[in-house]
């Protein structure tokens, strides 16, 4: 019996660490601009999916509250690129300066230092929070996967 409950106290420490470990592989990725570990770590059509949604006010999203500038962003591209303007605006090199968007030139290089939340949504959901609340943090959903956490939904 002793054995079985060290096995599962061992299990739950391990799925608790691993959305930590997933942020730091993410965080590996976008310092070494290795857009082929970027790719495995976020899915981009679950991404853009999300925004669509979040812009369909009859449909639910798991995109939160957004900032103006975010918004704003939407509307200029919807209105020079047209209705595939998040498919063509919402890249991974997009993802990528949303994470280091919160970044200043004299800090080292990369986003976790500026992480100011990051816990489990639910048992498949973990949000992560770069900067402060009041100053339009970025949002970032991961969500668990056949193939691990990967990014889900990324916002302002």
């Amino acid at each position: 019996m002793k054995k079985l409950v060290t096995f599962l106290v061992l299990c739950a420490i391990a799925y608790v660490a691993w959305p930590y470990f997933g942020v730091w592989q993410l965080e590996r990725a976008v310092v070494r601009h290795d857009q082929e570990g970027l790719a495995q770590l976020v899915d981009l059509t679950a991404v853009r999916g999300e925004i669509k949604r979040r812009l369909n006010k009859e449909v639910g999203s798991t995109v939160g509250d957004v900032s103006n500038a975010f918004v704003n962003w939407l509307q200029d591209g919807i209105r020079r690129l047209g209705h595939d303007a998040i498919d063509r605006l919402v890249t991974l090199d997009w993802i990528r300066q949303q994470l280091i968007s919160k970044t200043g030139p004299e800090d080292p290089p990369g986003f976790v230092p500026h992480i100011s939340y990051a816990f489990f949504d639910g048992p498949g959901d973990f949000l992560v929070r770069i900067g402060a609340l009041g100053e339009d943090p970025v949002h970032l959903r991961l969500s668990l996967t056949a193939t691990g956490w990967r990014v889900t939904a990324v916002y302002n």
